[in-house]
């Protein structure tokens, strides 16, 4: 005869109960890890300033090689017309410091 194990409070809960639970789990944590992206993109691409995705990166815990393989696919393109948009920006710069310099030598 076999005698059955009656359930006290105290009981470990079941495999079953246990697999429910970290499915539940694991399910939220990828639905917080979407909405992290999902800002972290969002963070990232709304600046085209030297530095900013890589800071954006190490906010959100991203490597920013990660961060920027997720903005090239969701936004082709975008990371090298922010380049060319700093590149321009410091030519425009250089070019003011230039014209500051032959001003000030003509007077």
């Amino acid at each position: 005869m076999s005698k059955s194990v009656p359930e006290t409070a105290g009981a470990e809960p079941s495999l079953a109960e246990l697999r429910a639970t970290a499915e539940e789990t694991a399910a939220t944590a990828e639905e917080a890890r979407k909405a992290l992206m999902d800002a972290a993109v969002a963070a990232a691409t709304s600046s085209t300033r030297y530095g900013h995705l890589s800071k954006t990166a190490r906010e959100a815990g991203i490597h920013p090689q990660v961060l920027r393989e997720v903005i090239e696919s969701r936004h082709p393109g975008w990371l090298a017309k922010a380049a060319e948009k700093r590149e321009k920006e410091k030519a425009a710069r250089e070019a003011g410091k230039t014209r500051t310099r032959r001003s000030q030598d003509a007077a």
